[in-house]
């Protein structure tokens, strides 16, 4: 995949673009966030919130209710997130990792199923970092500082998406709890977003790498397509 990656940057067009410098840098917030992984405070911290309600909004209402010494009544908004219509699987997962940090669990049934996967791959003098999620998101973060930020509802995507999550799935017997969102020191390696947390594997299978290939030359077909001021 690494040098699928460095063919298909060639034909990357500045769709997206941020500091060269930081994007997909350990410090860079815009990789960190891939990861929905984010304590409470942490999560209001990068909000923009400007008073409008909404899942962000609710969040922010809830970490005031914890700070307050009101836990349950935060826990009660917290999981209110989850019953609002077409969340976005990163809410979701942020949702989730505030009611881990409160003591919550979600139901065993649900508890691993996997919501989306991270594929960090080493490329030119730094990581290329491509996200897929279940609702038919993605981003792909170059080393280069380009990036592709994709949300359109898309069919095909959405199915390429998928089909990135279950490939992973085979492979999730060796999988191990993620605790730092730190770049891999060599190699590739792949992250299962789940309601429990994150869940490492490290040297993914061809399968895995396959399909994160099949999205992003999607991916790059899109960006290719769409005008650079859209």
């Amino acid at each position: 995949m690494k040098k699928l990656l460095a063919l298909l940057m060639a034909f990357l067009p500045g769709h997206a673009k941020a500091d060269a410098a930081k994007l997909g840098s350990d410090s860079d917030p815009i990789r960190q966030m891939l990861f929905a992984s984010q304590s409470l405070k942490e999560q209001v911290r990068q909000m923009h919130l400007d008073g409008s309600p909404g899942a962000f909004q609710t969040i922010a209402d809830a970490s005031k209710l914890v700070e307050a010494g009101k836990k349950e009544e935060g826990i009660a908004r917290l999981r209110s997130v989850l019953d609002l219509p077409q969340l976005e699987t990163r809410i979701q997962l942020w949702a989730w990792s505030a009611l881990r940090e409160l003591g919550e669990k979600p139901d065993p049934k649900f508890a691993f199923e996997v919501l989306g996967v991270i594929i960090e791959m080493p490329s030119g003098d730094g990581y290329d970092t491509l996200a897929a999620y279940v609702d038919g998101s993605a981003r792909y973060l170059n080393f280069s500082g380009k990036a592709i930020f994709w949300d359109a509802q898309d069919a095909l995507i959405k199915s390429l998406c998928q089909a990135f999550v279950d490939s992973t799935i085979p492979a999730s017997n060796r999988a191990k709890p993620r605790t730092s969102l730190s770049l891999p020191k060599r190699d590739a390696q792949v992250t299962m977003l789940t309601r429990s947390g994150l869940y490492v594997i490290t040297a993914p299978p061809e399968p895995v790498v396959g399909a994160g290939a099949a999205l992003m030359l999607e991916l790059m077909k899109r960006a290719k397509e769409k005008p650079a001021n859209q």
